[in-house]
């Protein structure tokens, strides 16, 4: 422990005036010179001698405990020997004094005299105040204990002859010992000064853990993990007391338990303790910051069994109750993939109160808060969808909340219309696996179409009513709801509709003009009545209920009427201005709406045409009121004051209907029909097997779906009991031996990664990876040649956010290396962090080096530099070797990996770097030079390849990659066919930052 000090003096007394203050001032006096003195000595004055004599004259033999504990400080800081390097004779009369606060009555002198000697090596000093210390170790005060614990080991590790049975001492005492702090210092002083012992003590004690405080417990668990590191034998000892500790009321304790038990084995026992840990930890601690520490050993202990950690999914679920949305977010992201047949019910019940619990929140004043709130809302809904596509059945669930969200009040905040249009998709989907509930869904979003918000929303409910609409009733139930959704346009109308309206706003307005002369007259007369009150009476004098008189001046009530009537012609202008969405958005331009109104006309009409082959003049007129109404919606989008005219595509798409259905044809009328439903159910197909194919490599597919691998009546081999004679035992003892030695290297490697951290005391949550490949002894850079007189390689390993470099030096020479040190340099995103400090490297001998480095981004970078180092006995300078540059290819970061589609749109549209890089190739098909593109990026193709693709002579795709350290990049691919059958399109690159877009850009030039 070490002390201190700030100096808060404007300037410091000098030293003739320090000691003036100690030798006559009184106590607060002597107390400013002796932190002035302090300074003065620590500043690196020369301090005269006879001020140790003033200090110990006039300073030690006070009782005041600042003085006490600034005389400790001077004696710890003070040069105590001479230039002869023997002990100061006046340090005798210090360690007379220090005796004396060894034996004082008070406990606080006592302790801090002990703590004081932790910090003396001096043998002289220690030799004789050891037998203090000694009897301070059976005070009846715990403070004076615990720190004569601290006292005697240090002793016995500095100058192990002055207290050679500190070991036995510490050992009895931590028998008898009844305090939590003082069995805590001595179990730990104990283990630093005599191991063996520590363990024995431990082994004594383990069974028995659970009633220990919880530093001691904290202690122990430490110890474990060490011993663990040493001797990886005797784990099954401590196993047991560990998994008792995991019940622990102790919050730390059980937080630690779970950690040293998932470090000491593997089992699915120990895994589902840990799990089952890690879960109560996550619904029961308050602070948000130990919930994301959770979430990310949840997160990793995933990776090493998911099924273990799905059986705990409930529990992690009801942490949602938790207003961060951060941990919420974690929360979901974390439940991914951990949804089975066993739970999936409970889990669509908590979610769908959930969902009902974040559309039932009033909206926030705060932009931040409210756009953080539509995330979480859409994050809700893609896990949902992920459970409806893995489990159909489960869809009926929550299919009413859904519809409710549509049109919920959260979407006015959420500008982007993503939260309606994720549920909307999610309807889609359910409409298309769940046919039982096709027509009550269809009903509930024909009478929420008008309220739906949202242009994406209502594109993708206008597709639905087109393919979804299968009977005479739904269609023309379809066809009624969007015609008077848009009815507010006067082109929409029939004509003949229009000369009814006219002729009964006519009739109104001269019902309107005899009701406003008749209004007139009866105001007038009111007027009168209302002024020859004013005449009479001035006020009107009332009584309240206290018995005060009031007056109310007939001006207020007329002042309240005037107010009342501009309310109900306010209100009268709010009603008559009331439009449907699809009308608001159809008036700020959204022509991509139009094709799709159209569009689905379109569809309806021709739909109904089928379903009425018989009955001609039916649908002739059906298809003539179908294709008016699209002429109307037409001519809507070429009004003068609409805010933007009509595009070009858009007007193509239109006269493409009005052709569709002026001249029908079968053949396009099954392209129109039926082709773009049956591309969903190949999507939606597609999703499940992928979904099905991870569920299986994660294991998480039932019992049903497993492949048997042993049967039930298989014979068990044990090796130690099979005959040496029989030839069948020969070889299954041989597959034992390979098994056991394939087990035995994965367990060497598993040691080797732990061996690394054998300095750090606790164990890292994530996991350490060799930089570009798993095997790291594939990716050894050399950095010198064999014929330098120092021969280094070194191989990168990635851990976090941090590049670690063990370097391995080799001196070829015959001499000794002196001062030998690693010089690295970088360009990039990298910065190094630690230097490292000189070696001495013997004859023909090695060592390694580990140097950090910090990533800040993923880019491509370099690192440089050279191994500096003198020859021993040599007078020449310090001589150098230059070191082979490493160049760090943006490559090695990246990993191929798989994302959603919702996920893929968002990062599409929050990502802000962009790269667009042209693309040309001859001779080749769209999968084969998708693939090399794959190849060169490092990304993952997340639409399948289907030889269709090759005839209609397009294909696009996207592609997604996630680095090391967390960044992610997604790339679009449009690639099309030339006459001469060469490719030509473009790949575009977004990503979080400038240097991945670029670096990725630089490759496929």
């Amino acid at each position: 422990m070490s002390t201190l000090i700030f100096n808060t003096y404007k300037k410091l007394p000098s030293l003739p005036e320090v000691e003036k203050l100690i030798s006559e001032g009184e106590i607060p006096e002597k107390i400013v010179g002796m932190k002035s003195l302090i300074h003065h000595t620590l500043n690196g004055e020369v301090v005269p001698e006879k001020m140790l004599m003033n200090v110990i004259q006039f300073v030690a033999p006070e009782s005041d405990h600042t003085l006490k504990k600034l005389g400790l400080i001077y004696w710890e800081i003070v040069n105590k020997k001479g230039s002869d390097g023997k002990l100061l004779s006046q340090i005798i009369l210090v360690c007379n004094y220090l005796l004396k606060d060894l034996e004082h009555p008070n406990e606080f002198i006592r302790g801090s005299t002990l703590r004081f000697l932790c910090k003396i090596k001096e043998e002289g000093i220690l030799e004789f105040l050891i037998s203090g210390v000694r009897e301070n170790l059976k005070h009846d005060i715990a403070y004076v204990r615990k720190n004569a614990y601290l006292a005697i080991a240090s002793i016995y590790q500095t100058n192990k002859n002055l207290a050679e049975d500190a070991p036995e001492l510490l050992h009895e005492c931590l028998i008898t010992e009844t305090d939590s702090a003082c069995r805590r210092n001595a179990f730990l002083m104990l283990y630093e000064i005599d191991e063996e012992r520590a363990i024995e003590f431990l082994l004594t004690v383990v069974d028995d853990l659970g009633r220990f405080d919880e530093s001691v417990q904290l202690v122990s668990l430490d110890l474990i993990k060490k011993i663990y590191r040493k001797d990886k034998t005797e784990r099954s000892k401590y196993l047991l007391s560990i998994s008792k500790l995991l019940d622990s009321h102790s919050k730390s304790v059980r937080f630690e338990s779970a950690k040293t038990l998932l470090s000491l084995t593997s089992s699915i026992h120990a895994l589902r303790a840990v799990s089952q840990t890690y879960t109560s930890l996550l619904s029961n601690e308050r602070d948000h910051n130990i919930k994301l520490i959770v979430l990310d050993l949840l997160r990793t202990l995933k990776f090493a069994s998911r099924s273990v950690v799905s059986e705990s999914l409930l529990d992690i679920l009801r942490s949602l109750k938790t207003k961060s949305f951060d941990i919420k977010k974690k929360i979901l992201e974390l439940s991914e993939g951990l949804v089975t047949i066993r739970n999936v019910e409970k889990v669509v019940l908590l979610l769908r109160f959930e969902l009902k619990t974040a559309q039932e929140q009033p909206i926030s004043n705060d932009e931040e808060i409210q756009k953080t709130r539509s995330e979480y809302l859409r994050n809700l809904i893609q896990f949902l969808h992920s459970i409806a596509l893995e489990f159909p059945d489960m869809s009926s669930r929550i299919v009413d909340l859904l519809i409710t969200l549509i049109t919920s009040n959260i979407n006015e905040s959420d500008k982007s219309g993503t939260t309606s249009e994720d549920a909307v998709l999610l309807i889609r989907d359910i409409m298309e696996t769940c046919e039982d509930l096709r027509s009550e869904i269809l009903q509930s979003l024909l009478d929420q179409f008008w309220e739906t918000k949202g242009s994406q929303a209502i594109g993708t409910l206008l597709w639905i009513f087109g393919e979804y609409c299968l009977t005479e009733e739904e269609i023309k139930l379809a066809y009624s709801y969007i015609k008077d959704c848009i009815y507010e346009f006067e082109e929409v109308r029939d004509p003949d509709e229009r000369e009814k309206e006219n002729e009964n706003e006519k009739e109104n307005i001269n019902e309107n003009e005899d009701e406003i002369e008749k209004e007139t007259e009866k105001e007038t007369e009111k007027e009168k009545e209302k002024e020859k009150e004013i005449k009479t009476t001035s006020s009107n004098t009332r009584i309240t209920d206290d018995f005060t008189y009031v007056t109310v001046m007939p001006t207020d009530q007329t002042k309240n009427s005037e107010q009342q009537t501009n309310e109900i012609e306010i209100n009268k202008e709010e009603k008559t201005e009331i439009v449907s969405n699809i009308s608001l958005c159809l008036i700020r331009g959204n022509f991509f709406l139009y094709s799709i109104l159209c569009t689905t006309i379109t569809k309806l009409a021709l739909r109904f045409s089928e379903l009425k082959k018989e009955e001609s003049v039916i649908v002739n007129k059906f298809i003539t009121g179908s294709m008016l109404l699209i002429i109307a919606i037409y001519k809507v989008g070429k009004l003068s004051r609409m805010k933007k005219k009509i595009d070009s595509d858009t007007e193509a798409r239109i006269f493409t209907c009005l052709k569709v259905l002026g001249d029908p044809d079968s053949e396009i009328n099954k392209i129109w029909l039926y082709e773009c439903r049956n591309s969903l159910t190949t999507i939606i197909k597609e999703q499940r097997e992928s979904s099905l194919n991870r569920r299986k490599n994660e294991g998480l597919v039932e019992d049903s779906q497993t492949k048997i691998k042993n049967k039930v009546d298989d014979v068990i081999n044990i090796r130690q009991l099979t005959s040496n004679n029989l030839e069948n035992d020969r070889v299954l003892k041989m597959e034992d031996s390979e098994e056991d030695l394939k087990n035995l290297i994965a367990s060497e490697v598993d040691l080797n990664k732990e061996d690394d951290d054998d300095d750090d005391d606790d164990d890292s949550s994530g996991s350490s990876i060799f930089f570009g490949k798993k095997d790291g002894l594939n990716q050894i850079y050399q950095l010198t040649g064999f014929s330098d007189p120092v021969y280094a390689e070194a191989v990168m390993i990635v851990d976090g956010f941090d590049l670690y470099i063990d370097a391995l030096i080799k001196n070829q020479t015959s001499y000794t290396l002196q001062n030998l040190s690693l010089e690295l340099f970088t360009l990039g995103g990298l910065k190094v962090i630690q230097r490292q400090q000189p070696y001495s490297i013997a004859p023909l001998g090695q060592k390694t080096i580990r140097t950090t480095l910090k990533v800040s981004s993923t880019e491509t970078g370099m690192i440089f530099g050279n191994i500096n180092y003198d020859v021993s006995g040599s007078k020449n300078e310090t001589n150098s070797v230059v070191l082979n540059d490493i160049n760090i290819n943006v490559l090695n970061y990246l990993i191929p990996s798989d994302t959603s589609e919702f996920k893929f749109r968002k990062m599409w549209a929050d990502f802000a770097w962009e790269n667009k890089i042209s693309l040309s190739q001859q001779d080749m098909n769209f999968n084969e030079y998708i693939d090399i593109l794959s190849k060169k990026t490092n990304m993952k193709s997340l639409v399948p390849y289907s030889e269709e693709d090759e005839e209609a002579g397009f294909f696009s795709t996207n592609m997604y990659a996630k680095s090391i350290f967390g960044e992610e990049v997604v790339a679009n691919i449009s690639l099309a066919k030339t006459m001469d059958n060469n490719i030509t399109g473009n790949f575009k690159i977004r990503s979080q930052t400038q240097g991945l877009a670029l670096a990725l850009g630089e490759l496929l030039k």
